[in-house]
């Protein structure tokens, strides 16, 4: 350990800028309070990158030259700066921990410089998909939010899992139904208005005829930012580089009742075409449907603006007859159909989901 004594005017930069947290990669201890008892202590060591001495781990002929200079010094946590100066000495070189530190003082400076307007309610919403409802890991929610939003606070609101198994078909989604209104009344919708901070972060895993009705509650005239999980783990979205072309299919009779069949994650168009025929049956789909095409927010946008177009199209051309809907699409894309369906101009949704052998009806919304 050094014997260098560090200036006050240099102690006091290496604080704010790390924001009293330990700069080793993965660490981010706080170094301001005690982790058992939360009282509030100095648990900070300061870290030389090149020692203060040529013989010191990473030391040079620069060593004393580079003593007190901020530049070279990190702030951690006791076991981090044990570790890099005894076991970790030939593994972090000194351009590693340079890197450590600089990242991790642009990421304080950045997250210390969000404004206020940039937070977000987070919302979860899961119910069961057979037997199978995963947990919802907060520090994965979180980091799909950063940099651009940031939680109101460490408490998602929980719309609710049930466990509606042993009824008949159509018991279980009318329960399903009457608590996911009931939830997202009660913890959304009738408090809102009261929220200082009124946008929603929103993550749900769900029979998709759920997660269209979630949508038409949580409409488009909220400020609503849809999230899918994706296959890699976590919920963040990748780069907007995606070159997904959503292929609209349109039928050439339109008589009788519409369906409209969402072939994104499978391929189900066949399956509905041999349930009801090909009459007035419109498709959204791509080129080869899979599960994890969804990986963007430029894409999900996309699908937003074709599905709200056809959805105008068809209730038009149709004279407002139900649209029957047949789903095989992402968490998201289910979540925001429902979003820009419109109630006062589009035509009634009939929501069909496959039961082991056959699609039947699961959930009606009707328009106003």
């Amino acid at each position: 350990m050094s014997k260098t004594k560090i200036p006050i005017a240099t102690v006091r930069e290496l604080w704010w800028k790390a924001a009293g947290r330990c700069e080793f990669k993965g660490c981010n201890k706080a170094l301001y309070h005690h982790g058992v008892t939360m009282d509030n202590c100095n648990l900070a060591n300061y870290a030389h990158i090149i020692a203060d001495s040529p013989n010191g781990p990473r030391g040079t002929i620069d060593s004393k030259k580079l003593a007190s200079d901020s530049k070279n010094l990190m702030l951690l946590c006791q076991d981090c700066h044990k570790y890099i100066d005894n076991e970790g000495k030939d593994k972090y070189d000194a351009d590693t921990l340079f890197g450590m530190k600089k990242r991790h003082e642009e990421r304080m400076e950045f997250l210390t410089g969000l404004k206020e307007d940039v937070q977000a309610n987070i919302v979860v919403f899961r119910a069961n998909i057979a037997s199978d409802c995963p947990d919802f890991n907060f520090s994965q929610l979180k980091d799909a939010l950063l940099p651009n939003f940031y939680p109101t606070n460490t408490n998602p609101i929980e719309l609710g899992a049930n466990l509606y198994n042993n009824q008949s078909w159509e018991e279980y989604w009318k329960q399903e139904v009457e608590n996911l209104k009931y939830q997202c009344d009660r913890n959304i919708l009738n408090v809102i208005d009261k929220w200082e901070y009124k946008r929603i972060a929103l993550f749900g895993f769900a029979p998709m005829p759920l997660l269209v009705y979630l949508g038409t509650l949580l409409n488009s005239k909220r400020e609503v930012l849809v999230y899918q999980k994706q296959r890699s783990g976590g919920w963040s979205w990748q780069q907007d580089n995606s070159s997904i072309d959503f292929i609209v299919n349109k039928p050439s009779i339109t008589e009788g009742n519409p369906a409209l069949v969402l072939s994104l994650s499978a391929s189900i168009t066949d399956r509905v075409r041999r349930e009801r025929g090909n009459d007035n049956l419109w498709e959204i789909t791509i080129d080869s449907p899979n599960m994890d095409f969804l990986d963007s927010k430029s894409t999900l946008d996309k699908f937003c603006r074709i599905t709200e177009n056809l959805l105008e199209e068809i209730s038009k051309t149709s004279n407002h007859k139900p649209i029957a809907l047949y789903l095989a699409a992402p968490v998201a894309c289910c979540i925001e159909l429902g979003r820009v369906w419109m109630p006062k101009a589009n035509s009634p949704l009939h929501i069909y989901e496959f039961n082991k052998t056959e699609d039947k009806l699961a959930i009606i919304i009707n328009n106003k």
